[in-house]
């Protein structure tokens, strides 16, 4: 490499630049990294939640089907033999079956199905949506704190290459290296931010 070159990457005024240029940006991707770390968290909670409900609505859907079946049964015993206990089966029907009654697929058709858990599997959708944004928060935040690390090695460098003499070879390799590290940690640095979306 040019001694020009490795002299300037040495010189006092540039590592003190790099000293306190990655101070700075370790500060503010550890920072960034904390609110990835913090979104991550809320996303699991949230996610919890929802599934939790959609657990709850599963079991419910489940309930008012075999109550259906129930009913159906009642109704396809007693249909003919005692009509009105008949008709009280079937004003007992949830609107889901009373409208597959009406489809030639019916009764308990897909459609009835899909309606019955409809809730279930919007609020499980949910669950699922609110985990995949965890899961890119934490990867985010993980991302961060690489570029962290990268810094921090930098700043090392170049606070112990400050120290060494001015004619020192290490002293201009720590310069060049903490440069490295400079801009290899400011590529990970701003592709993670630019993934923010």
């Amino acid at each position: 490499m040019n001694s020009k070159l490795m002299k300037f990457f040495s010189s006092e005024w540039v590592l003190g630049i790099l000293v306190a240029l990655l101070s700075v940006l370790i500060a503010a991707a550890a920072y960034q990294s904390s609110i990835f770390d913090s979104k991550e968290a809320d996303f699991n909670v949230e996610g919890q939640k929802q599934l939790t409900e959609s657990n709850s609505l599963y079991l419910e859907a489940n309930q008012f089907v075999i109550y259906d079946y129930q009913m159906y049964d009642g109704w396809y015993i007693n249909e003919g033999a005692n009509d009105d206990l008949a008709q009280y089966y079937m004003d007992s029907f949830s609107e889901n079956l009373t409208a597959s009654m009406e489809r030639e697929e019916g009764p308990f058709d897909d459609v009835y199905y899909t309606e019955m858990y409809t809730d279930a599997e919007t609020t499980y959708d949910v669950a699922m949506t609110a985990f995949d944004d965890a899961n890119t928060a934490g990867n985010k935040a993980d991302s961060l704190q690489l570029a962290v690390l990268i810094y921090a090695v930098g700043l090392a460098l170049a606070a112990y290459g400050s120290m060494l003499a001015q004619e020192a070879n290490l002293r201009k390799f720590f310069g060049i290296l903490s440069v490295v590290a400079l801009i290899f940690g400011s590529v990970v640095y701003i592709m993670t931010l630019a993934a923010v979306a």
